[in-house]
């Protein structure tokens, strides 16, 4: 090509997503926003270490009846069905608006539940999520995508349905 000879770029095309990035954020078909938080035994435990299974990532807490109601239900469907359908359940403890980590590990006792527990001791997600009324789940693809965000209770059917319906 000579000096000063112009390329004619009329006719490129620029994509509007840049990389093939997903936005992140918390409304659907969005990239959930990733953090990390410790369990109850105090491991560190990240959302992005889950890409590749279904989450079904539930905000709630220990004084809420709509969430003591679907807790039964939660670890029905994780006992029952989460290994096959390739689904883990992340229950995000409000823990800056409960009570101390001692009444939760007695509370998470005393409803059988065997899904990994997660503290939000500093109220981080619970202002990420924008979280208003618990409980409150964000069901997420296996690339981190939101693909449904569940105000209000669920039960084992809803959840067998909703994970049914993405893939």
């Amino acid at each position: 090509m000579a000096e000063g000879e112009k390329i004619d770029t009329s006719s490129t095309q620029v994509s509007a997503e840049v990389n093939n990035k997903i936005k992140s954020g918390i409304e659907v078909n969005q990239m959930a926003p990733d953090f990390s938080l410790k369990t109850l035994d105090g491991k560190e435990a990240k959302l992005s270490d889950y890409r590749g299974q279904k989450v079904i990532l539930n905000f709630w807490a220990t004084w809420c009846p709509p969430c003591k109601a679907e807790i039964p239900h939660m670890e029905k469907y994780y006992k029952n069905h989460a290994k096959k359908d390739h689904v883990e359940i992340l229950a995000v403890n409000l823990t800056k608006s409960d009570k101390d980590e001692n009444y939760i590990k007695d509370f998470i006792k005393s409803y059988d539940m065997t899904y990994p527990v997660l503290l939000d001791a500093e109220g981080e997600q619970q202002k990420q999520y924008e979280i208003v009324t618990i409980p409150t789940t964000f069901i997420i693809d296996t690339k981190g995508v939101i693909q449904k965000k569940i105000v209000g209770p669920m039960d084992q059917n809803m959840m067998i349905k909703t994970i049914a319906s993405i893939k």
